[in-house]
């Protein structure tokens, strides 16, 4: 069977967490136990540093990142496959290098998963406080069910 792995981009700070929020609610929930030994979840703060071997080592690549693009804050984008539309803004720049750029580099090396199913998260702002605002908290938590769902259907 297929190993699968959720990786939850993001910070600590404001409405980036959202892609981490996902990883621990997901890290926490009985989907991780029942598919323990195919479903990897993981929070990654570096794309630039850690994306590359976290997609090298897998068949499946479900990714969570916060985005910002015309949407309202709170929207989910959910792309399959490895053609990521350029979001205005991109990525978050706490992260450094846009999530698109990182993927379109795994492709040149040839060691992209077979399949990838990217959720993007319009968040309203990225400030330097701890707080995830109402709306992005939410989309996240709608988020963790989609993913349940996606895992079910690769892993069962």
């Amino acid at each position: 069977m297929a190993r699968l792995t959720v990786i939850g981009i993001g910070s600590p700070f404001g409405d980036d967490q959202a892609g981490w929020r996902v990883a621990e609610a997901l890290a926490e929930s009985t989907c991780v136990t029942a598919y323990d030994e195919r479903l990897v979840v993981t929070a990654c703060r570096s794309p630039a540093g850690e994306l590359p071997e976290l997609l090298a080592n897998t068949d499946i690549a479900i990714v969570v990142d916060a985005v910002r693009d015309s949407g309202a804050p709170g929207t989910v984008y959910r792309i399959e496959g490895h053609d990521l539309p350029v979001f205005v803004a991109g990525s978050l720049s706490s992260h450094g290098i846009a999530l698109r750029t990182m993927l379109e580099l795994s492709d040149v090396l040839q060691n992209s998963p077979k399949a990838m199913i990217v959720y993007g998260i319009e968040v309203q702002f990225s400030g330097t406080d701890s707080v995830i605002s109402e709306g992005t908290r939410r989309a996240a938590d709608w988020v963790v069910e989609q993913i349940i769902r996606d895992v079910a259907h690769y892993c069962g």
